[in-house]
């Protein structure tokens, strides 16, 4: 990997964004504004705990269709900057009431976004409370201040936040509660203009002085579940009082001798190491580019196929980790891969959504996190409740109805999850945290990105500045900066195309040089963020 012992500076004739270089601490997300606030929160004393949960805690203001109190979080953490990694999972369940069963009964085969049924029990401050609790540093009500004073009096609508919210007009028109705070005079909020949330104030306001309880007790749940079940959901006290977040032990897999670090199922961070698992049989540094595309995308099926087979809640579902990841099983799934022919798979049940924060933070005692945080569709499942101003996710649309798959709808059932948080290591330390958001993306994206890091000696910028391609249900999807003669290589060896797509994803990383005690960041041009350090 040439960024962690011979950096190479960018081509400056070219357009792109120069990597950040730091001694100290480091803070990389999607929005300035968030990543300002952390270094401001490390600077005074707090570590990487404290500054990535004030920076998640910003981001539900700023990036409203994108996070939210209302949705799910996972996290890695590093303490002291070894490969010592814990994992975090901060996905809420289903109700106690659901019923697969149920929903087919109705004649319902999809669960869908605006369905109550699409509400899982809330996570992330239930993770946030437990990555605190043990792992803070300041004061929890100094944590929440702002994201507090931003929701009172308003943030500046960004670029790409204005170019996402557009898009989602009708959604946000069919909730009076949601379109009476996101939207303005019924109309999408647009570029630097004001954003207000004064209900999530008041709810932030509560979960500071009261902690996790303020969140899952009280007033709060009370007018979380009233909405719910106002709209037909079935939802219950006992879901919100019973909600919690848990430590897991990460998997890993070597990849050319580096380490990679991912979250188990219920998360979807195997399939990353799945696709870099068949990679690894290839020589791609040699092979032309048109054939590593197509092997990258062949690759990309296979994971997601035997993702959509297999993945579940652990809790309900065990899976041998080696069973999948096996050098024998991975050589056997290379050998799938006819190098002048796409494969063809079944159709994926699995919904399509492209939205979620990821950010990344390391302090001056080496103490790092990975982190993530979703509304899983663009401002989740549009249902608002009224007093608190939370938007409520729709993650249960991760669970299916099929009879007697790992996956089916369960009550009090985790669903299959997309948000993974990542983390790489070598020789016993931690050589870089990173994420790759966009939805259902992010495993092919982890894979991608790592690939032209590890293999083709990119620095951390210039992988998340690459042009990229998803192989989603069988169709390649290409953004419209891809190489047109490898798009035509790719339709000639059977793939059907999908093109131009909106930016797919985002993502950002911090690679450590250990030599050099140096921090390198990258924040991905598809967002408004930036990497800051000091």
């Amino acid at each position: 990997m040439k960024t962690l012992n011979k950096f190479i500076t960018r081509d400056f004739s070219n357009p792109g964004k120069s990597n950040v270089i730091s001694p100290n601490f480091m803070t990389v997300s999607s929005h300035h504004v968030a990543s300002s606030v952390g270094i401001e929160i490390l600077k005074n004393g707090g570590n990487a705990v404290d500054a990535a949960l004030a920076m998640s805690a910003v981001l539900c203001v700023a990036e409203p269709h994108m996070t939210g109190i209302g949705g799910d979080c996972f996290a890695m953490l590093s303490i002291d900057g070894s490969d010592n990694i814990k994992a975090l999972n901060a996905s809420g369940k289903s109700s106690e009431n659901s019923s697969a069963s149920h929903l087919r009964n109705k004649g319902i085969k999809l669960i869908k976004p605006e369905m109550p049924d699409a509400v899982t029990i809330p996570g992330a401050v239930s993770g946030w409370d437990l990555l605190h609790k043990e792992h803070g540093h300041i004061p929890w009500d100094e944590i929440f201040q702002p994201a507090i004073n931003y929701a009172k009096t308003g943030i500046i609508v960004h670029e790409r936040v204005a170019y996402d919210w557009v898009k989602n007009k009708e959604k946000l028109l069919a909730d009076r509660d949601t379109s009476k705070i996101f939207l303005k005079n019924k109309k999408p909020f647009n570029v630097m203009e004001n954003f207000k949330n004064i209900q999530l104030a008041k709810t932030l306001e509560t979960i500071a002085s009261e902690g996790a309880a303020g969140f899952y007790n009280g007033w709060v749940a009370d007018d979380m579940l009233e909405k719910l079940n106002s709209i037909g959901g079935m939802h219950t006290k006992n879901d919100f009082k019973n909600s919690s977040a848990e430590w897991i032990k990460p998997i890993s897999q070597n990849y050319r001798n580096i380490k990679i670090h991912e979250c188990p199922p219920n998360g979807q961070g195997i399939v990353a190491l799945i696709i870099l698992g068949i990679l690894e049989n290839f020589n791609v540094k040699s092979m032309p580019k048109n054939d590593y595309i197509h092997l990258f995308c062949e690759a990309v099926k296979i994971g997601y196929f035997l993702r959509d087979q297999y993945l579940a809640d652990a809790h309900y579902n065990k899976l041998s980790m080696t069973n999948f990841l096996s050098k024998k099983a991975l050589e056997k799934y290379a050998l799938k891969i006819d190098f002048n022919k796409a494969k063809i798979y079944d159709k994926s049940l699995f919904p399509n959504h492209p939205d979620t924060i990821y950010l990344t933070v390391r302090d001056k005692n080496g103490m790092t996190i990975s982190f993530i945080n979703s509304l899983f569709d663009p401002f989740g499942s549009g249902i608002t409740a009224p007093r608190s101003g939370v938007l409520l996710h729709c993650r249960g649309r991760g669970f299916n109805l099929i009879k007697g798959h790992p996956n089916e709808l369960y009550p009090n059932k985790r669903p299959l999850h997309t948000i993974i948080p990542a983390m790489i290591s070598n020789k016993n330390k931690l050589i870089g945290s990173f994420g790759v958001m966009g939805g259902h993306y992010q495993a092919a994206g982890h894979a991608y990105v790592l690939s032209q890091i590890i293999d083709f000696g990119l620095s951390p910028q210039e992988a998340l500045d690459l042009p990229r391609v998803f192989p989603n249900n069988n169709v390649l999807d290409f953004e419209k900066n891809f190489d047109n003669s490898i798009i035509e290589d790719m339709v000639s060896r059977g793939h059907e195309i999908n093109y131009p797509v909106s930016p797919i994803g985002g993502g950002q990383i911090i690679l450590i040089d250990i030599k050099k005690n140096i921090l390198i960041g990258a924040s991905d041009f598809r967002k408004d963020g930036c990497a800051i350090g000091y």
